[in-house]
């Protein structure tokens, strides 16, 4: 059954005589800020399990940098300011006989209300520069907080202090958090308030930082973990970490949840560490704060390469970068027959974007001085013609499908972005019929002949041909371990022998 439907496609868009505006505020932060600043705050939230999912209690811990690690310097609890007096009562009985992680005498464990920690703990150390340190920490910032507005962009902006009359206090900047996706944030502090008329009093607020460690797990190992499955996680059995405790919150203050709450809170303070030791193995100028996905690792390698990025060095025209945005759609997989048993093969296929960059040898075009786009339309028609499904596993061949191509479709398997179901957008690989012809890719088109077995209408085509290598190139350690110089090496293919425990011995652009 064919439909008709509006095709979303891709665009370069040109911003023309775009006026400068300056960063709001004093707070500017400068380029050469510490990776990992000398103070840490960790804190942890417990809730109401109900729909308010209100403060109940909380535990943080402040840390100070020793060599490779954060020590404790001081461990301290707080609490909703409408704790039912019940409740509190249960949580000061508790803290009274809890014997302290940090020895001192007297032993001390101080306890805030809400409104005591925010300011007296959290802006206190935000304001010497310490990182501000959670798992899931977007949740436990909106557990302290008062209230909540949209921000300058398209972020909450949440409002953590106010008077005792519901005024916000605006000497304590709002907690800005502009979400990305299910894994990361982008979290600032909204900029300090100047008195009018008086001396603004600059602090270090602007040098703080928000680190939520399940980002920066996500980045180093590329998996989704929970606090118990992070402290379990094999990289760090070396490291003896503490383990979450076996318990459901109910959403009451009672022992069982204050231990919970604080095992929490020394869990996350132990993975900063551990943490930390495995982030520093990388020899990259990256911050963990600023590490939000493997690809953030990627960049910070290729920068640490001496590799100019693409942007910068090559001077591509607007109607190239045009025609390589419309043509652009990601990798997708999907399941053709559903519920119907068929015979299968199973397939293990690993490390599926290095693989088919190393076949692009994509690496030529990352190091080269200089790209050009050139007119291959005769080229891609001869070879589409005489494609078959066994050539593919040519490799050399891969290096002919580094191309563009305007197809006018007509009954071609090719990538589909349109609205599915009447509500769902999305990219889908659908037979395609347009009466308008469309950039696509090369491997798409080569994808389009394999499955149907007939080729594509080719209006025009344009190879992408590397010249050079731009000068600066050095080579780097990756994770500290294995040598990778961009001069030789291809890194996906490196990298991907690495990951597999095989021992690149030997460099090549063709094995």
């Amino acid at each position: 059954m064919s439909e008709t439907l509006d095709i979303y496609l891709r665009a370069h868009t040109v911003v023309l005589d775009e006026p400068k505006r300056p960063m709001r505020g004093k707070n500017r932060p400068p380029g050469n800020l510490v990776k990992w600043p000398e103070l840490a705050l960790v804190f942890h939230c417990e809730s109401r399990t109900d729909v308010s999912q209100g403060l109940t209690v909380g535990f943080y811990r402040l840390l100070k940098l020793k060599a490779d690690s954060y020590v404790l310097e001081e461990e301290g609890a707080f609490f909703d300011d409408e704790l039912p007096a019940d409740e509190l009562e249960v949580l000061e009985t508790r803290l009274r006989t809890a014997v302290p992680d940090i020895t001192s005498f007297p032993p001390r464990f101080p306890l805030h209300s809400r409104s005591e920690f925010v300011k007296n703990v959290f802006y206190r150390y935000a304001r010497k520069g310490a990182l501000i340190v959670g798992f899931n920490i977007c949740y436990a910032l909106s557990r302290i907080a008062r209230k909540w507005t949209t921000g300058d962009k398209d972020e909450w902006s949440l409002v953590l202090s106010e008077y005792p009359d519901g005024k916000e206090n605006l000497y304590h900047p709002r907690v800005l958090i502009e979400p990305i996706d299910s894994k990361k944030s982008f979290l600032r502090f909204r900029s300090e308030w100047v008195p009018k008329g008086g001396q603004a009093k600059r602090t270090d607020i602007y040098k703080s930082r928000f680190l939520d460690l399940r980002t920066l797990l996500w980045a180093l190992f590329h998996k989704p973990l929970s606090l118990k499955t992070a402290c379990e996680i094999q990289a760090f059995k070396k490291y003896d970490l503490p383990q979450t405790l076996d318990y459901t919150p109910t959403g009451q203050v009672s022992v069982p949840e204050i231990e919970y709450a604080r095992q929490n809170a020394r869990c996350i303070a132990a993975l900063l560490s551990a943490a930390k030791r495995e982030f520093d193995l990388h020899p990259i100028q990256l911050s963990p704060a600023k590490t939000y996905s493997p690809a953030s690792l990627a960049k910070a390698y290729l920068n640490e390469m001496g590799i100019v990025p693409p942007s910068q060095k090559f001077n591509v025209p607007n109607e190239i970068l045009g025609i390589a945005m419309e043509s652009y759609t990601g990798g997708r997989s999907e399941t053709k027959i559903r519920h119907v048993e068929v015979p299968v093969v199973p397939v293990d296929f690993t490390s599926e974007y290095p693989t088919i960059c190393a076949l692009l040898n994509l690496m030529e075009i990352l190091t080269a001085q200089s790209l050009t786009f050139e007119d291959a339309t005769t080229e891609v028609r001869k070879l589409l013609d005489a494609l078959t499904l066994d050539k593919c596993f040519n490799r050399e061949l891969w290096l002919e499908f580094r191309f563009f191509a305007l197809v006018m479709p007509d009954g071609d398997i090719l990538p589909v972005r349109t609205m599915y179901n009447g509500f769902t957008q999305n990219i889908g690989n659908n037979y395609l019929t347009s009466d308008k012809p469309i950039w696509v890719a090369g491997p798409d088109v080569i994808n389009s002949v394999i499955q149907t077995g007939k080729v594509p209408r080719i209006v025009r085509a344009l190879k992408l041909i590397p010249h050079g290598r731009q000068p600066g190139l050095r080579p780097v350690h990756l994770r500290g371990a294995v040598t990778i110089d961009p001069r030789r090496d291809d890194l996906f293919r490196k990298v991907m022998r690495s990951a597999s425990g095989t021992s690149p011995t030997k460099s090549s652009t063709t094995g």
